[in-house]
């Protein structure tokens, strides 16, 4: 059992009951049915062999009788022989008989029925002549007494038939002893290997794991220094190592916990980023549609292409970071799929400088807060809408501009939402989901170097002011990554 694996060890004891179990079963079941089926056909032996007996006893004679005394043409009575009709049943037995035996007094009733064939020849010969009366009796006794000879075979074959029967049903008894006995055998087998896997089970995961539970007992109270004993189990050892170990690197966990908390907070956002509008989708379609019925086919086509980029870069390929230009042109494809949608109600414009715009940048920063801008600011005013976007640059940050001429907020909605993103709460509205989306990833991926500002006014229009540090890409969250895979590696 030293340094085996439980896996492993189970498995094995698991082949082998299952072995110990089936292989008596299979050889019992391949037993039973052919000793089965061995008594079953020497049962239908017997009953056929029985109407053929009663077929000689009561048909074969008396047709020969009907003949002598004209009591039946010839042509009725070669027409209906008897004896072709025997003969077929008997060589049908054959076939279902094994020993030589039973093959010998088969032979032997075959050979006296060709007899009684033969004194059926002369019946017909002495009646087609008109022969005496006293010759046809003569005829008639000798097949008599070759009719009770074939009978005479066929009981004994009978007696044999079920001889064998009998013999096969002590050999079944016989059989159900020992298979009782190897059953009771099998069964003891099987409790030795279960009281066996308890005391492995006791010894290499019982103990170990109260031992585990003590480490974790003694960890939260702060008893640092204590270890457990490193067990012989693979999977053990390795655990019990692992806790030790994260004894021991305890500051470190700490850390790499946070790091945990980042990456999962990263797949959240993944999924988020994929999880589209489904009404936007619907929607931008619909106006395709409405476009080529209406023959607008220009817009149709710039709206197609709009969409198609917009997905392409919503992608990027599974990349988190993307250039400025694309980040600015993903969301000049959303508003031109606004706008055409909209019309007139719908305005935008965009400024970046020209040389920042193959600087990398987080991807999806501001179309989520220009969709929060419009369907929570100017669709509910009756003026045109406007959504300025701006991007300026220092000589260490990038400042973001976001600003819309909508329905606006007033003070106290403007401080909830304030609040709920500095305390990383989603609120119970969706009027938030897009700023929240943004602002925990701007947060997470610039470890805190950034800033986040809203600045409204109720009737008038919103402003989001993000402040980035310049010169930041991936690099930061995939050292992050690097660090954090490593560290579980060695654990």
């Amino acid at each position: 059992m030293k340094d085996s694996s439980i896996k492993d060890i189970f498995r094995k004891t698991n082949i082998v009951m299952i072995a110990i179990a089936i292989i008596p079963l299979l050889i019992s079941v391949i037993f039973y049915t052919r000793q089965i089926f061995i008594y079953q056909q020497t049962i239908g032996n017997i009953q056929e062999a029985n109407a053929v007996s009663e077929t000689m006893r009561d048909r074969a004679l008396e047709s020969m009788y009907d003949l002598a005394y004209g009591q039946i043409s010839i042509e009725d009575f070669q027409a209906n022989n008897v004896i072709d009709e025997v003969r077929e049943d008997i060589y049908h037995i054959q076939e279902n008989v094994q020993s030589n035996s039973e093959l010998n007094r088969l032979d032997v009733a075959l050979r006296t029925l060709s007899n009684l064939e033969d004194y059926q020849n002369q019946l017909v010969t002495s009646v087609e002549n008109d022969e005496s009366y006293e010759e046809g009796e003569a005829i008639l006794s000798n097949a008599e007494a070759v009719v009770d000879s074939v009978i005479d075979f066929l009981d004994r074959f009978v007696r044999l038939e079920i001889d064998l029967a009998s013999q096969t049903n002590q050999e079944l008894i016989r059989s159900v002893f020992f298979l009782s006995l190897a059953q009771g055998v099998i069964l003891l087998v099987i409790f030795y290997f279960i009281r066996r896997n308890s005391r492995f089970l006791r010894k290499k995961v019982e103990d170990p794991l109260k031992n585990l539970v003590e480490l974790s007992k003694k960890l939260s109270n702060g008893e640092l220094n204590f270890r457990a004993e490193i067990p012989d189990t693979i999977e053990m050892k390795n655990l019990t190592y692992s806790l030790n170990k994260m004894a021991e690197d305890l500051t470190q966990l700490l850390e790499e916990n946070a790091l945990k908390q980042y990456h999962l907070a990263q797949s959240e956002i993944r999924v988020l980023q994929a999880q589209i509008t489904p009404h936007f989708i619907y929607n931008s379609l619909d106006a395709i549609v409405s476009l080529i019925e209406a023959g607008d086919y220009p817009q149709a086509i710039e709206m197609t292409y709009a969409l198609s980029d917009f997905f392409r870069i919503s992608l990027s390929k599974g990349k988190d970071w993307i250039s400025l230009e694309q980040e600015i042109r993903h969301v000049e494809d959303y508003l031109k799929i606004l706008q055409i949608r909209y019309g007139a109600m719908l305005n935008y414009t965009i400024s970046y400088p020209e040389e920042l715009k193959e600087e990398e940048i987080l991807k999806m920063i501001l179309q989520p807060l220009v969709e929060n801008a419009v369907y929570h600011g100017t669709k509910f005013v009756r003026r045109r809408g406007l959504i300025e976007i701006s991007v300026t640059a220092t000589t260490t940050a990038w400042q973001i501009v976001v600003r819309d001429n909508g329905i606006g907020m007033t003070p106290e909605k403007l401080q909830e939402i304030t609040d709920n993103l500095n305390e990383g709460l989603l609120g119970e509205s969706e009027n938030g989901y897009g700023l929240h989306n943004v602002y925990q990833r701007i947060m997470l991926n610039y470890n805190g170097e950034a800033s986040f500002k809203i600045e409204s006014v109720y009737q008038t229009g919103t402003s989001i002011y993000i402040a980035i540090p310049k010169k930041h890409s991936q690099e930061t969250a995939t050292s992050m990554t690097a660090s954090l895979n490593k560290e579980e590696n060695h654990v």
